[in-house]
């Protein structure tokens, strides 16, 4: 329950393999629990792959959104503002020059209204609520779900849509922090990646993109071939927090395969596929010290996020792909996780 006396709901589904459990409270992803192959299959010992709290009042004060639902802009806006049909908007600072995640009112503190769905990706629940014009600075009252499912092929689906009465930026993702050898498992720099990506975004010392796209051969971000995520990570430090763009992108709503991660001590795999134009590849930098699941005290790199998501910074770079939406049109996005144990 909320300090205002206000109730905040749970959700569990299961395909009786595997499940997950998400809140509407920030449509927070609470948990992935998935079997343990260490043991008999009959002795139902789990293991869960999700970065969290053990409580709300964990994610109530937390900053870094575990497993939360991000918008109306995840990533960066340089500058705090934009400029759209001649009229420009400013939005927060909340991130020495540049908005993160929206700024300070952020979805991910908003208790949203929800139900349980069943849609051709499998049963889950729903979160949806109505953004008012002005929310966070953007324009347009924009009417948004995201919508989590699980399928009997251990495929977690999380499905965005909105629509808006005035032409408004919308980028929308989740922040899972993932670690495949489970949430108190240690660092992921032992664990496999691989990227169907030839190109990420150069960014500056402001980690806003330059508009350049740099090719990955030759430098720490080739993963076109599986290899360790700590490979060459000390050529990015603090660690990886950059924009993969997807192979191929046409925007054309097809959903794409492209990233895998491995673990090869558990055998655990998950495989990302999505109908956005890129994934921002984070390695948990700054979560030293924070107290999570179980009393458990977490360690930068201690997880992965991988953030399916537009182009950062694209209200603010024509040549990106636009993420601009306009009254008659329908936001919507996709991307699945699939499991294997």
């Amino acid at each position: 329950m909320l300090s205002d006396g206000r109730e905040v709901s749970l959700y569990t589904v299961s395909n009786g393999v595997m499940s997950f459990s998400a809140s509407d409270y920030g449509c927070t992803l609470t948990s992935i629990v998935l079997p343990d192959s260490k043991f008999p299959a009959c002795s139902g010992k789990t293991v869960d792959v999700l970065l969290g709290f053990s409580t709300l009042e964990g994610w109530i004060q937390d900053g870094s959104c575990f497993g939360t639902g991000v918008g109306r802009f995840a990533n960066r806006i340089g500058g705090c503002s934009f400029t759209l049909d001649g009229k420009k908007y400013c939005l927060d600072d909340n991130d020495f020059g540049r908005t993160l995640h929206g700024g300070f009112d952020r979805w991910e503190k908003m208790l949203w209204n929800s139900r349980i769905v069943s849609t051709e990706h499998g049963l889950g629940v729903e979160f949806f609520r109505r953004s008012p014009d002005g929310e966070q600075g953007f324009p347009g009252n924009v009417d948004v779900s995201q919508i989590y499912t699980l399928d009997l092929n251990n495929r977690l689906t999380i499905e965005y849509r909105g629509v808006t009465d005035k032409a408004t930026p919308l980028n929308i993702t989740n922040h899972a922090y993932f670690n495949l050898k489970g949430y108190g498992g240690g660092s992921v720099r032992d664990q496999e990646l691989w990227f169907d990506s030839s190109h990420v975004l150069e960014i500056g010392e402001d980690h806003i993109p330059t508009g350049k796209r740099i090719d990955v051969s030759g430098t720490p971000f080739d993963f076109r071939t599986p290899k360790l995520i700590g490979r060459d990570i000390e050529g990015v430090a603090p660690g990886y927090d950059h924009f993969f763009c997807v192979e191929g992108y046409t925007g054309d709503g097809s959903l794409r395969e492209f990233c895998t991660v491995r673990d090869p001590a558990s055998g655990r795999k998950m495989t990302v596929k999505t109908t956005q134009p890129g994934i921002q590849l984070y390695t948990a930098n700054f979560i030293d010290g924070i107290k999570g699941k179980n009393g458990f005290c977490y360690s930068n790199q201690g997880a992965l996020c991988l953030e399916a998501q537009g182009y950062p910074d694209a209200p603010n770079k024509s040549d990106f792909p636009t993420s601009i939406v306009r009254p008659g049109e329908e936001y919507h996005q996709l991307t699945s996780y699939c499991f294997e144990f």
